[in-house]
């Protein structure tokens, strides 16, 4: 595959596709013993847990600066996937 087609299959696939994946796989063993903490999840590696929300963030941030990473509640009862950048259209926004 050369490199204009695999920009294009990658532009179609879904944001977090592969960390939601490895999420909703590992999500019943993580609700024994980390169950109402925040999921780092970066391609398919737990980072770690944390109580806040804003804690997993300033990790990802301090790991993988503006590079993209799940932070997800691990819950048994789940709310819908919110993505505010995408939603918002902020995805390609450039900093100075």
């Amino acid at each position: 595959m050369n490199l204009a087609a695999e920009l294009k299959s990658a532009s179609n696939s879904m944001p977090f596709e592969k960390e939601l994946k490895y999420f909703r796989q590992h999500k019943e063993e993580w609700l024994l013993h980390h169950e109402g903490k925040y999921a780092l999840v970066k391609g398919q590696d737990l980072i770690g847990t944390f109580t806040k929300e804003e804690e997993a963030y300033e990790e990802g941030v301090k790991r993988f600066g503006a590079g993209p990473f799940l932070i997800k509640p691990i819950l048994k009862q789940e709310s819908p996937e919110q993505i505010p950048a995408f939603s918002l259209g902020l995805s390609n926004a450039r900093l100075p």
